[in-house]
């Protein structure tokens, strides 16, 4: 899997919010059925079905772009090339989530991958606020704030001894 930024649109921001979703969502679901550890698969299902949510979010987020954000920049092309940067280095940017389920049978393993999506999602999310108007603004926000949520619950699953 390959994402990227093309003309830096806000529709194609949101699309790509979506397949980061979607991809979490998949992530989530099979490392649920892989994980032997119960509480951890339970959390992963729990999370598959919020990123479901998330994806639904972002859809929603197309009827509040503002079109108006200009990024300040020192170069040219110094904020796609920041946002090129973060897509490129998301962790399902990297490698298919099909790739990194397989190494995802040891708890801890799988939560180290889990607890990247998130953070990964958030740099990236953070950036979605500049190109949606106010409402849009509180979805995301609203969006950022779960995903927080759900770093929370994976550090302290990760912190018990396996």
């Amino acid at each position: 899997m390959s994402w990227s930024i093309l003309n830096f649109t806000g529709r194609e921001i949101i699309d790509l919010a979506t397949e980061i979703e979607k991809a979490g969502k998949s992530f989530y679901e099979a490392a649920a059925q892989k994980v032997e550890v119960p509480e951890v698969s339970a959390l992963f299902k729990a999370l598959g079905n919020e990123e479901d949510k998330h994806i639904k979010d972002f859809q929603a987020l197309k009827d509040h772009l503002d079109g108006s954000f200009i990024p300040e920049e020192s170069y040219p092309g110094e904020y796609r090339d920041y946002l090129k940067a973060i897509i490129d280095n998301h962790v399902f940017n990297i490698k298919n989530v099909e790739e990194l389920v397989s190494g995802a049978v040891v708890a801890r393993e799988a939560l180290a991958v889990a607890l990247r999506f998130e953070k990964d999602s958030i740099l990236i999310f953070q950036e979605f606020m500049k190109v949606v108007d106010g409402p849009g603004r509180a979805t995301v926000q609203k969006l950022i704030d779960q995903e927080k949520e759900h770093i929370g619950l994976l550090a302290r699953l990760n912190k018990i001894k396996w």
